[in-house]
């Protein structure tokens, strides 16, 4: 019985499964063979392989990639994204025998992921050797400068962006061929003082500030100055323009009162003579005088004398007998106050 049922030929179904199973579980051996041999690399990071611990490639394009198993080969992944390292502060001398201390900060990436772990490894590392670097640079080129180039109230003095441009200079290129590394930039982060410096610092600014403002009031008397002159030189063009008009006025009215009195005299010459003599008379008493003459004084003649009749009179039509005189007196008593025109 049991020989008859050992002898059964093996189900369809059942066989298929066995396959399945079979094929199933050589391909988890596979994947789980294969998965340690394939590497990933990521956006903004390298793969460096390395064979028994020495590096051979570098991978730094995204993608998929296959090495050898582990322990024959490595993968490690370098990180291409900007790292920013704050310097610790230093000493450093100026030309000027100034004391200051300094902390700058470096920006940084890698270039060539295979030469920087062969040099440091690690970004720690490298930070300490980029800090030795620019320590070295900043006590080089400070040396060259003095105290005014780095604070100063006259920013024409301020020479920092020319002494961050000479430090990169001086270690980028050397950072690059020894550690694979592309420093792309070097600022002064801050700026600090000695308590000994302290004062030598306040010192100059004041100083500085006292020739600004000494500068300032120099241009501003100049410009006042200028600004007076260009008045007074204006004011006398001013009154000289004035004086001449003045004057064609003056001569033109004299000319026109010189025709009327020329042509007052042509007319009649006694009237005119009579009629200048009270005009001096006016003028030589002024205004609330008080004049006591004698009868035969030549004033006294105007007072008393009539004036000569014009020749533009017209005869009175009621005649007169020798007996009848009529004295026309001008309009002035010489017993109280005489006005008139000055």
């Amino acid at each position: 019985m049991d020989n008859v049922t050992n002898n059964q030929p093996i189900p369809p179904t059942a066989l298929w499964t066995r396959f399945v199973r079979i094929g199933l579980g050589i391909s988890i051996l596979l994947l789980l063979i294969a998965y340690p041999c394939y590497v990933q690399v990521s956006e903004g990071t390298a793969v460096v392989v390395t064979r028994f611990g020495k590096p051979t490639r570098q991978w730094m394009e995204p993608g998929a990639y296959f090495k050898l198993p582990w322990p024959i080969e490595d993968a490690r992944v370098v990180d291409l994204r900007q790292h920013v390292f704050n310097t610790p502060y230093t000493a450093t001398l100026t030309r000027d025998r100034r004391n200051v201390v300094l902390s700058t900060f470096v920006v940084w990436d890698v270039s060539d992921p295979l030469l920087f772990l062969q040099s440091s490894g690690s970004v720690e590392a490298v930070s300490a050797k980029i800090d030795g670097m620019v320590t070295a640079a900043k006590n080089n080129r400070m040396g060259g400068y003095d105290l005014s180039a780095l604070v100063s109230t006259n920013s024409d003095q301020v020479q920092t962006v020319r002494i961050e441009q000479q430090l990169l200079a001086d270690v980028q290129q050397n950072a690059l061929d020894k550690f694979g590394i592309q420093i792309r930039q070097i600022g002064i982060n801050r700026i600090a003082y000695e308590a000994s410096n302290v004062s030598a610092v306040l010192a100059q600014m004041k100083a500085e500030r006292e020739s600004a403002a000494k500068q300032l009031r120099a241009v501003g008397d100049k410009d006042a100055n200028a600004i007076r002159d260009d008045a007074l030189v204006r004011s006398e063009e001013i009154l000289r323009d004035g004086r001449l008009e003045a004057g064609k006025i003056r001569a033109n009215a004299e000319q026109k009162v010189s025709e009327i009195y020329a042509q007052a005299h042509m007319r009649d010459p006694e009237f005119y003579r009579y009629w200048r003599s009270l005009e001096s008379l006016k003028r030589s008493l002024g205004s609330d005088s008080t004049v006591i003459l004698r009868t035969n004084e030549g004033f006294m003649d105007l007072l008393t004398t009539p004036p000569p009749v014009p020749n533009a009179a017209v005869p009175p039509t009621q005649p007169t007998t020798s007996n009848d005189r009529t004295v026309r007196l001008p309009q002035v008593d010489p017993r109280t106050n005489i006005e008139g025109q000055p």
